[in-house]
């Protein structure tokens, strides 16, 4: 700021003495007299800027088009936060509506329907199998395919081939290009793995929002636990 008024000051010495000005030292005198076309209408429509069009607009016609630019920009900022809002509220509910179903469960197999069909449902989910570990004959091949997955117990998300797509969701064609794959876990021990598909390559990415997945993944593994555990 003090550069600006200091340039100004320079600006008004110059204009004074008749030397030429620079562009920087135009524009600093304007930034600190903002007040310059109150009573200057006329010069204000007569100066003019380029156009990306070629012809030359008035300053307050640029002025204009830089507001509404900014409105537009503004309204899509608020389109897409209302948009993601609305994605928000329909995961919130899914996933309640899910969780409340699960926990009357007392049947791993009814579980494994449960949420299967369920997600599988949803917008962007072509696909879902909830891959149980101790029950499944996949079990060891998904420790050769993935091992991140196992070590970090963290969402993983994964462009798929047709052999790794038949291998994970076998009965769906044509095979699919993406997946996330969660894993459900209980103590630290592996219970099972959450997988979900979509036709899409580039669907399932590394900037996927897994806050509901995990939540999910969370509640899985508490349940399975209890009802793969013998009772004395």
């Amino acid at each position: 700021m003090s550069s600006d008024v200091s340039s100004a000051k320079k600006a008004a010495t110059a204009t004074k003495s008749g030397s030429t000005l620079t562009a920087d030292e135009v524009a600093s005198y304007l930034k600190a007299h903002p007040e310059f076309f109150a009573d200057r209408d006329s010069l204000l429509a007569e100066l003019t800027v380029p156009h990306e069009s070629g012809k030359a607009i008035s300053l307050l016609e640029r002025q204009v088009k830089i507001l509404r630019d900014r409105s537009i920009e503004s309204r899509h900022t608020l389109n897409g936060l209302l948009e993601n809002a609305r994605y928000n509220d329909q995961l919130f509910s899914v996933t309640r509506n899910l969780i409340l179903t699960l926990l009357e469960e007392d049947d791993l197999g009814q579980l494994t329907m449960v949420t299967e069909s369920s997600l599988s449902t949803q917008p962007g989910i072509d696909a879902c199998r909830l891959i149980i570990v101790d029950t499944s004959d996949i079990a060891s091949e998904l420790q050769d395919r993935f091992p991140s997955l196992l070590r970090s117990k963290q969402v993983l998300t994964q462009t798929l081939d047709k052999d790794t797509s038949s291998l994970l969701f076998p009965d769906t064609t044509p095979a699919l290009r993406s997946a996330a794959l969660c894993p459900v876990t209980h103590n630290n021990s592996l219970l099972a793995v959450l997988a979900i598909g979509n036709h899409a390559q580039d669907y399932f990415t590394d900037d996927l929002d897994t806050l509901f997945l995990d939540f999910i993944a969370e509640v899985l593994g508490t349940l399975i636990s209890r009802l793969t555990t013998p009772t004395p």
